[in-house]
């Protein structure tokens, strides 16, 4: 069905081809076409108003990850296999600039999929939800460090600036109780059945503690430090008033367990960095000069948000800036 309309108006669909490089004119600025391969086969098109590359991010990669996001060098990622940056590195080759490389959306409650840490892949566990039925967040030497309302991202930035890796969400109960009760979804792509299996058995990232005695033993803290810790909460909760951060949604004292441990780490998904653009969307290279017959959409298109990913953004981005591409060519108005 998605591809009824786009026949209908005489679109040739190309299904099993891979673009691998821009055909150029060196001297005149000027992209030509594509070279690309079909089945095994290669494929040249000529491009007649202009090539939009379209091939999202590059958080997929993650030895593009540990080279342009160095704060997170070694994170988690949930990108999909497919997000290698392939149009990057084909605009880049040709004099392509680009802008804001080193930051993307990265959320701080991330879940290995595996216990091999040669594997880098990883979910994304609402935590920051989690928190807003009462759950604490600490670092690994078992204090509070930041306003438990913040959400993920800012908890990434924090353990970044930190140059830390672990952090940890303690939960009563009743707390993850109503946290299951009230949202659907826990940890992004599992399923409820999936997430009470980890509450109930642990070995991904949840573990289930009886004390604070316990508690620190799992996170290898002083248990003085932590008990500290949840007594300054406690009285914080029973007054009504978080003096340390400020926090508002405080829902429950830790005062006896059993208790729910969180182990996350940080997880990279969505690239902020990318091509640099003009106005018209046109591709420029080092100069500030746009490439001629080059444009760009989606999220390849580096800082579109700025230093910071604003969430639910990239739909949006990737359908109206596409929008302005193809009015453009289609009124054939690229650039000489």
């Amino acid at each position: 069905m998605l591809q009824s309309f786009p026949k209908k108006i005489g679109v040739d669909i190309k299904l099993n081809t891979k673009v691998v490089e821009l055909i150029t004119n060196t001297e005149a600025n000027e992209v030509l076409g594509v070279k690309a391969e079909s089945n095994g086969k290669p494929l040249y098109v000529r491009a007649t108003k202009g090539v939009v590359i379209a091939t999202g991010g590059f958080c997929g990669d993650v030895n593009m990850i540990d080279k342009f996001i160095l704060d997170f060098r070694g994170a988690l990622t949930f990108a999909s296999a497919n997000s290698e940056g392939q149009g990057l590195k084909m605009a880049e080759k040709i004099g392509a600039a680009s802008t804001h490389m080193n930051f993307a959306a990265v959320y701080g409650y991330g879940v290995p999929m595996s216990k091999d840490k040669n594997n880098r892949k990883g979910w994304i566990f609402r935590g920051h939800v989690m928190n807003l039925y009462g759950s604490i967040t600490l670092n690994k030497e078992g204090r509070r460090f930041i306003n438990d309302d913040q959400n993920s991202t800012k908890v990434a930035q924090f353990l970044a600036s930190h140059q830390e890796r672990t952090v940890y969400q303690l939960a009563t109960e009743a707390q993850l109780s109503d946290f299951m009760q009230n949202d659907p979804i826990q940890v992004i792509s599992w399923d409820r059945t999936k997430f009470n299996q980890e509450k109930e058995e642990g070995g991904q990232f949840i573990n289930k503690v009886n004390s604070l005695e316990e508690c620190a033993s799992e996170m290898g803290c002083s248990f003085d430090t932590l008990k500290n810790t949840i007594d300054v909460y406690n009285r914080s909760v029973a007054s009504g008033n978080d003096e340390e951060f400020g926090r508002r949604f405080m829902k429950g004292q830790f005062l006896s367990g059993p208790f729910y441990l969180f182990k996350c780490t940080p997880v990279v998904g969505i690239t902020i960095g990318g091509l640099k653009v003009n106005q018209r969307m046109q591709v420029l290279n080092e100069y500030g000069e746009p490439i001629s017959k080059l444009f760009a959409a989606g999220e390849i298109v580096g800082g579109l948000h700025g230093t910071s990913y604003i969430g639910g953004c990239s739909l949006a981005g990737a359908l109206a800036l596409g929008r302005m591409v193809g009015e453009q060519l289609a009124k054939n108005q690229a650039a000489p």
